[in-house]
């Protein structure tokens, strides 16, 4: 590893910047970064956090915001970026407790003006953390604790009138109460009208031209309003502005369909899903891929029948068929997403008949990369620690379903993106047991018994967990790149997000080929000099071959 390299990109992340770089090269400027910590401006460690944030690597950001946190003294706003990457993988206990305490010390009246300025991001990200507790547990008493939260942001006397994201919480998760038929009466601060919302976003979108969540926010409020022509097109407006992000689209994406019910599959009757629809063909446009909550697989199975709808939204490669589609969404059951005992989102995986692989011992097994389940690799989820939801199961449970590793029974380290090792294949495979219930019914994933030949038509499709949530499902440029000499490593273009650790790697006839384990833009290639943006599997063969 050159050190200058490290050096330079360090430098460039505490500027706010993230130039492309290899996945190795920026975990090593980070922990430089901590090793700087105790002697570094504040306003670079901010930089470097909000820009991690942004490009979604909340396990570097949960790095520095732990080092920051044992080395120097409170910084509100070194709290806040901190939080919100706890909260993005999952991490809800130590987020709250991290928040909490950050309020009460802004709060003090001798916390300086920076600090103070932070309050309403602190109530802000509270009343996130009991919406995701809401969408995960559907407890009614999280909806109203998360509404009361944003709610209290509103009585707060410094609270100024451009604080809207706390508004439209409000008027979204009371939305949310009246359709559950929860009429809480304990509230004394008036709720926050989405007329006026709307009309308050109206003047700030002249006055404040670059702020992206103003045409966001008119937009739902429109929606909350039934204005649907005018939602969607300051929901373009949103779409369409020039500093907005992937994270900032998905994020709209998520309340619409965790908190409004939107559906991109729906016929169009309902607002919600005019707008999911058009943000969906939206990400599919520009990100190539395509994000579903597991509450919506249902109704994408019954919109089948009414195929000609579903195509002509989402369909747009000729290798693409309904036909894939049902495959696809038959294989999302069978795909898990590995957590921590605090819930942090950390990996996918996904089961695989041990047959197959060869083992003596009938039934599935789990697969997944060892970065994300082992004793020996760095950060990952120790097996004792490590838990496992299949979340088409929790959706129909209503609640979730957990499963801990019973037996580790074959793992491989990591190796560096485009090197064909037999001894570091990034796997691990476990058997699972239920946490507290009964023996499960699991089904296992087709798998390919040989890899697809490298020609035009050649496909690579991937399914994992993220870590905002939902299934993500790249439907195109989904491009078979290259596979090396010894069928160890598979490259393609397919969009992969963190958290996609460990996902499976299907073909075109939705079997599963590989195991997704890394990618960058600089991804050395397989045959010939260079480098070039790609995404990187362990077929599954070797992985069979190295457990035989």
């Amino acid at each position: 590893m050159d050190y200058e390299i490290i050096e330079k990109l360090a430098a460039t992340l505490k500027k706010g910047i993230l130039p492309a770089a290899q996945p190795q090269d920026i975990d090593a400027a980070v922990r430089l970064i901590v090793e700087k910590l105790p002697g570094a401006p504040v306003e670079d460690v901010r930089a470097a956090m909000r820009v991690l944030n942004e490009q979604r690597l909340f396990d570097h950001t949960r790095t520095i915001g732990q080092a920051w946190h044992g080395a120097r003294p409170f910084d509100a706003s070194v709290a806040k970026r901190y939080a919100q990457a706890l909260i993005d993988l999952f991490e809800l206990e130590p987020a709250e407790k991290l928040l909490t305490d950050a309020l009460g010390k802004a709060r003090k009246p001798e916390a300086g003006a920076q600090a103070k300025s932070e309050i309403p991001e602190f109530l802000g990200l509270l009343g996130r953390i009991e919406k995701q507790r809401f969408v995960k547990t559907h407890d009614l008493d999280r909806l109203v604790s998360a509404t009361d939260r944003y709610l209290e942001q509103l009585s707060e006397e410094h609270s100024r009138n451009d604080r809207f994201w706390h508004a439209i919480n409000v008027i979204a998760l009371a939305s949310r109460e009246k359709e559950a038929k929860v009429a809480p009466t304990h509230r004394k601060t008036p709720m926050p009208r989405p007329e006026d919302v709307r009309d308050r976003m109206s003047v700030l979108y002249k006055d404040t031209p670059d702020n992206l969540w103003v045409p966001a926010t008119a937009s739902e409020a429109c929606l909350a309003l039934e204005d649907c022509d005018a939602a969607e097109l300051w929901l373009y407006r949103f779409l369409h502005h020039p500093y907005v992000l992937p994270f900032n689209i998905q994020s709209y994406d998520r309340q619409l369909r965790e908190i409004w019910g939107g559906n991109p599959a729906g016929d169009g009757a309902r607002c919600v899903d005019r707008l999911s629809r058009i943000i969906a063909q939206h990400i599919i446009r520009t990100q190539a891929q395509f994000t579903i909550s597991t509450a919506a697989i249902p109704v994408l199975k019954k919109a089948l029948d009414a195929a000609d709808g579903l195509e002509k939204n989402f369909l747009g490669e000729r290798t693409f068929s309904l036909a894939n589609v049902r495959d696809m969404l038959a294989a999302c059951k069978s795909i898990g997403c590995v957590t921590n005992k605090t819930g942090a989102r950390l990996g996918t995986g996904f089961l695989i008949a041990g047959e197959w692989l060869g083992l003596a011992a009938a039934g599935p097994v789990f697969v997944t990369n060892a970065h994300v389940i082992s004793e020996t690799v760095p950060k990952a989820i120790s097996p004792g620690n490590a838990l496992v939801t299949f979340e088409v199961e929790s959706e129909l449970a209503g609640l979730p379903v957990n499963y801990a590793v019973k037996e580790m029974v074959f793992t491989s380290p990591p190796a560096k993106l485009g090197t064909s090792d037999p001894k570091g294949l990034d796997v691990s495979v476990v058997t699972l047991k239920p946490v507290g219930r009964a023996e499960p019914h699991f089904t296992s994933l087709a798998a390919a018994n040989s890899l697809p030949l490298i020609e035009s038509k050649a496909r690579a499709y991937v399914i994992g967990h993220p870590l905002g949530g939902g299934l993500q499902i790249s439907l195109h440029d989904s491009v078979l790149l290259d596979i090396d000499d010894a069928e160890r490593l598979v490259h393609y273009r397919t969009p992969t997000d963190p958290a996609s650790s460990g996902s499976p790697v299907f073909n075109t006839e939705w079997q599963v080929i590989g195991l997704h384990h890394g990618g960058s833009e600089k991804t050395p290639r397989l045959h010939g000099a260079g480098d070039y943006e790609a995404n990187e599997a362990i077929s599954l063969s070797a992985i069979r071959a190295a457990m035989q």
